[in-house]
Order: C-alpha cells, then sequence, then structure tokens
C-alpha cells in the first residue's frame, strides 16, 4: 500500500511538472498558441491545426477542405511552387499535412536551430497561398486519380459503405475526399471563400514542441500569424444523426477478395466524455492486441484471420466498431462468438483485467509522446477537435479512475441489446 502511494505521489508530480511546462497564449487576433517545452530532445516539432474537415462542407463543397490541403502546397507569396518543400529538405525536416472529417493540419518536424525558419514555412504555407486558378485545374485531375485509387481498396469501400449504413443525416456519412463531380466544379472564387472563412486567426491552434524558450516562440508567432486579421467563422449547419431504433445490415459482394470482411458498430459517447474513459478501457480488453479477449478467441483458435475494437474519437455522432476478417463461411460462427463474448463479459470480466488493460492504454500513451511530433499532434487534437487541453493534461488520470463497474455499465449502455449496424463484404462468385 505504501509503494502505491508513493508511485501515485510520483505520478501527480510527473503530470504537475508538466503542466508547468505548457504555455498557453491567446494572441489579439484569436490565434490559440501553446508551446511544450521539452529539453529532452533536440528535435522540434511545429503544428497549425484548423477547426475545418469535411463535416463542414456543404454538397457542392464536398471534398473541398482536402483538395484545399492539397492546393496550399503549391506556392506562396513568399515561396514559389516546389520551393517550401525543398527548404525544409534542405533544413534535415520533414513535412506534411492531413484531413480528416473534423480537422486539417500541417506540421514540420525539424532540429531546433531552425525551428524559425519552418513556422515561417508553414505562415506561408496556411496564411499566404496564391491559389493560382492554373493550379487549381492542375491539381483537379490528381485529386480525383487519388478517389479513383481508393475506390480500387476493397477495405476503403467497405468502410465507406459502412458509414453510408450508420449514418443517414450527419455529414459524417460523406467520405473526406468528395466526389468526382463536386471537385470538378471547384473554382479559385470557391477556394478562397472557403478557405477565408476558416483559415484565418480564430479558427487556428499553432502548438510547438521542443527545447524553446515559450517567450521566444510567442514574439515569432505575433510578428508572422498574429498579424493576420481575426474573423468570426462561420459554421455549417450540422444535421446530428437522430437515434437508431432497429438492427441495420448490408452485404456488399466484391470478386477482387478472397476472404470476407465484417464491421459492426453500435453509437457511442463522444470523445472525452466522463464515460469515454471506460469505453476506451473496455476497448483494450475486448479487441486491442494479442491478451484481448476477442483475439484469444477467434484468432487463436483459428476461426478468424483478424479481429480487433475500436472508436472513431468522434466529439458528435461516435462509433464504436468490432471489425474481424475470416473465411465467408465462418461469418454466422464469427458473428454469434463475438455477440457470446460481449453477453458474458460482465460476468468474467475481473478487476486485474481491468487494471492491466489500463496500465497497457498509459504505457502506450507514455511511449508515444516520448516523441514530440506525437505530443504536438496530441495537443493540437485536444484543442481543435475536443475542445479541452484538459484531454491531453488528464488523459492519464482519467484512464486510471476507471472501475470494473465503470466499463461494464458502457458495456450494457451502449452495445448490449442495442441496435447496430453491420456490413458484411464478401467474394463475389
Amino acid at each position: 500500500m505504501i509503494v502505491f502511494l508513493v508511485l501515485l505521489e510520483v505520478l501527480f508530480m510527473v503530470q504537475a511538472y508538466a503542466v508547468q511546462e505548457i504555455a498557453k497564449y491567446r494572441l489579439e487576433n484569436g490565434t490559440t498558441l501553446i508551446v511544450r517545452k521539452r529539453d529532452d530532445t533536440e528535435a522540434v516539432s511545429l503544428h497549425v491545426w484548423f477547426k475545418v474537415g469535411s463535416i463542414e462542407e456543404n454538397y457542392q463543397q464536398k471534398g473541398m477542405a482536402h483538395f484545399l490541403e492539397h492546393m496550399l502546397f503549391n506556392g506562396s507569396e513568399k515561396y514559389p511552387y516546389g520551393q517550401m518543400d525543398k527548404l525544409v529538405e534542405s533544413l534535415g525536416g520533414r513535412m506534411n499535412a492531413g484531413t480528416s472529417k473534423e480537422y486539417t493540419f500541417y506540421y514540420i518536424n525539424v532540429a531546433k536551430p531552425y525551428w524559425q525558419d519552418a513556422l515561417e514555412v508553414l505562415y506561408q504555407l496556411t496564411q499566404k497561398p496564391l491559389l493560382a486558378e492554373d493550379m487549381v485545374e492542375k491539381e483537379k485531375p490528381i485529386v480525383i486519380e487519388e478517389l479513383r485509387r481508393g475506390k480500387d481498396s476493397p477495405t476503403n469501400v467497405l468502410w465507406e459503405e459502412f458509414e453510408k449504413l450508420v449514418y443517414k443525416a450527419s455529414p459524417y456519412r460523406h467520405p473526406i475526399i468528395g466526389y468526382e463531380e463536386t471537385i470538378n466544379k471547384f473554382s479559385r472564387e470557391s477556394l478562397l471563400e472557403f478557405f477565408r472563412n476558416y483559415y484565418q486567426p480564430q479558427n487556428m491552434v499553432i502548438v510547438v514542441v521542443g527545447d524553446l524558450e515559450p517567450a521566444e516562440v510567442r514574439r515569432f508567432v505575433e510578428q508572422t500569424f498574429g498579424k493576420e486579421l481575426g474573423r468570426p467563422v462561420v459554421r455549417a449547419q450540422y444535421v446530428p444523426e437522430p437515434e437508431q431504433l432497429e438492427v441495420r445490415f448490408k452485404k456488399v459482394e466484391d470478386k477482387r477478395l478472397e476472404r470476407a470482411y465484417w464491421i459492426v458498430g453500435w453509437r457511442a459517447m463522444p470523445v472525452a466524455f466522463k464515460e469515454y474513459y471506460s469505453l476506451l478501457v473496455l476497448d483494450q480488453i475486448l479487441g486491442n492486441g494479442r491478451t484481448s479477449f476477442l483475439y484469444r478467441e477467434l484468432v487463436e483458435k483459428g476461426l478468424a484471420y483478424s479481429i480487433y475494437s475500436g472508436d472513431f474519437a468522434r466529439p458528435r455522432d461516435n462509433i464504436f466498431v468490432i471489425s474481424s476478417s475470416f473465411e465467408p463461411q465462418r461469418y454466422e460462427e464469427i458473428k454469434r462468438k463475438v455477440f457470446e463474448i460481449l453477453e458474458r463479459l460482465p460476468e468474467v470480466l475481473t478487476d486485474e483485467e481491468v487494471e492491466k488493460a489500463k496500465q497497457r492504454i498509459i504505457n502506450s500513451e507514455v511511449f508515444s509522446l516520448e516523441r514530440p511530433q506525437s505530443e504536438a499532434y496530441y495537443i493540437g487534437y485536444s484543442l481543435a477537435v475536443v475542445g479541452l487541453l484538459d484531454y491531453y493534461l488528464y488523459f492519464e488520470n482519467n484512464i486510471r479512475s476507471v472501475r470494473k463497474k465503470d466499463v461494464i455499465d458502457v458495456l450494457r449502455k451502449y452495445i448490449l441489446q442495442k441496435p447496430y449496424s453491420e456490413v458484411l463484404m464478401v467474394p463475389q462468385r
């Protein structure tokens, strides 16, 4: 007991230290800046996040958030086409971006001496793009080809079919990349309108992680991003998904397949709600890794090739899923086994298994956060998507507070005997 209390005290001291080493600023134009000072690395990770993804698009804009991400790499006021990539490479850095249904972010990982050069590139990239008309037309076939390649992947098609089955009203039912008919109609004017609304200080989060002085970073940000005009963001009207009242099923046949793929999912609480941490522990117990119930019962016994569980970590209309691949003739057996495991879990789950699951989650987080780029991503996600820095700051404490009763309560409230959606994709005969 004494050892446990000492470890707990050390944990709180470490977490308190992390809080002290984070500087949060709100610039006059509305820009949010987070600087996480770390003296254990010579690497610096710089992120710029925007609270915009595909769920902010009306139908005519479908695919625009992703398309705009492509366009921003095609030259800025200071750097002609191709120069930003060359500059970052010459510094030994790495630059990339990503678009989701809730956010878009841009980042550069670079050695400490070059952080100002990298942040200047991110400023030009995200605030001063040319968005030239000829580059818009050049980018369209590139993005459409990316869309078509996605259709060539059966697993991509599987997940798209699943989201269309689950979501009947919510904008989550649309793919991030959009549709050929909408992409082909994009113009410089429509992109500029979207850009000016969302790519501006009041919709932006800047995250810098590394061995830097927060005050110095702030001064540089004020001289660049801080000079941009902040204005209210016009949000798209979000249509929430109505309650699902019955089971939904869809079967898809694909001649490219040699095995069956299956997804089953239930509506779940949004990310970072109090119950959410119990769902994460349940996920770890059910289908995360070789020690999970589903893996031991299905994969180790030769019934399935793979199986895992997880949620979409969405701030609205979240879904918890179980996914598996197996021989087509085993579908009924696999489904029966999965539901038997779910029904049996409240009776067989032990406190020890819950504690081990919690520790695996915490260990994974600790290892991940050793890398500055992972920590920068985690901070950006917490502010831009969850809307709370506390999600990053107190994640470990919230996981540690989960009890066996909480895990079982979440299982019963959201999964057992509740309507679900499933898609079965099988080889076409």
